[in-house]
């Protein structure tokens, strides 16, 4: 750890002497969600402190996204970076993520997709710290089990239609929690080539997506679930016992913990006997471009944060979903909210983290409303998402 010290130290005087960065040699800066285990982070940091001397402060800014741009492009901001991974590409291509190198040995502790989400063009910047994606959800109190195909949701409906209850809701209006459905019969944002993603090659117009589409469509017309449903009445009628399934994440446990609900996880349905791909979010540590201390920085990831007592103690404070470390995923995975997620995000896929996912999220948002409200034909709307992602290759 002196040789760590020293080293970050000789590299501070070499930067600093030509530019004015607000960086100090004796403290590591971490900026993280502050939904995301801060407190956790503060308890590993004292850890790291004890055996290097080295201070660590942990901070939560608002927007941090948007912030840490500004930030880190004019050599300030945080030392270590922690974000979802799909932020990374756009922090990659502007230069202001160090790139990293992990060992094959070292790489092999972790879950295999967790690390193709830190790889842009080939090269990692970052290193995984836990996976999230979407779980189906169900209120035991109301049904036994959940169903397995999204055509079931019909009788389910009807029959719980006799208690004055419905069968599903969730955030339908979000792409985020409505493509999971979407991709049942083949959509796809982007294409993969031996390079990464292909902004060429987009998914979202083909038949398949066309066939799912018109299967959402069904759902709204015959009242299945309502248009306009969003994430706030989705996540309080849930709650409340009205309906008996949602469709969310880990984020969303707290509170149903804090409501006492009785319920439990399921893989997301399939429908015509394809799988839901839910878009697989990891939250990332990331390393500054800017900062002089990156030897003390990947210290203290390595060998503080990412490890099972380090994520323990995220994980004690606010739920982190999937470990990316293999180790703590099999303690993790005891419990059944995490074996469930765990079950969901090798079926779905990383989300594409290239800055031409924005206008597939608008795209698809815009589409969705549009076609439940029939404001445009499932070939009109679609076609609309197609023509802005390629606009943006």
């Amino acid at each position: 750890m002196n040789k760590l010290k020293a080293l970050s130290i000789a590299t501070l005087l070499a930067i600093t002497s030509s530019n004015a960065v607000a960086f100090s040699e004796d403290t590591i800066t971490v900026w993280v969600p502050s939904d995301k285990g801060y407190n956790g982070i503060i308890e590993i940091g004292k850890k790291f402190t004890e055996e290097t001397g080295i201070n660590l402060v942990v901070e939560y800014p608002d927007k941090l996204e948007v912030k840490y741009e500004s930030r880190a492009a004019v050599g300030q901001g945080p030392d270590i970076m922690i974000f979802a991974h799909d932020r990374f590409g756009g922090y990659a291509q502007a230069g202001l993520v160090r790139e990293v190198k992990p060992s094959e040995e070292y790489k092999s502790k972790f879950e295999a997709f967790t690390w193709s989400a830190m790889n842009f063009n080939g090269k990692y910047f970052g290193y995984p710290i836990s996976a999230e994606t979407l779980s189906l959800i169900y209120n035991k109190d109301i049904i036994s089990e959940p169903i397995e195909n999204w055509e079931d949701v019909y009788a389910l409906d009807k029959e719980l239609s006799k208690q004055g209850k419905k069968a599903i809701m969730w955030d339908i209006k979000s792409p985020f929690f409505t493509w999971p459905l979407l991709t049942t019969n083949g959509a796809y944002a982007f294409g993969i080539n031996d390079k990464g993603y292909n902004a060429k090659d987009v998914g979202v117009n083909n038949k398949g997506a066309h066939k799912s589409m018109a299967f959402l469509k069904e759902l709204v017309d015959n009242k299945i679930i309502i248009a306009d449903a969003d994430y706030a009445n989705a996540e309080s009628a849930f709650n409340q016992g009205k309906v008996a399934m949602t469709i969310n994440g880990p984020w969303a446990w707290a509170n149903l913990d804090k409501n006492g609900m009785n319920y439990g996880l399921a893989v997301l349905p399939k429908l015509n006997g394809n799988p839901s791909k839910p878009f697989v979010g990891v939250l990332t540590a990331g390393i500054s471009s800017a900062t002089p201390n990156e030897d003390l920085a990947r210290e203290f990831i390595e060998s503080y944060l990412l490890t099972n007592d380090g994520l323990r103690y995220m994980n004690n404070d606010k739920p982190i979903g999937v470990p990316a470390l293999k180790s703590f995923n099999v303690e993790l995975k005891k419990d059944f909210r995490v074996a469930a997620t765990y079950e969901n995000a090798i079926r779905g896929e990383v989300m594409p983290n290239i800055p031409q996912m924005m206008p597939f999220w608008f795209g698809q948002q815009a589409a969705i409303a549009d076609v439940l409200t029939d404001r445009q034909s499932i070939e009109d709307a679609l076609a609309t998402v197609e023509k802005r992602m390629l606009a943006n290759k």
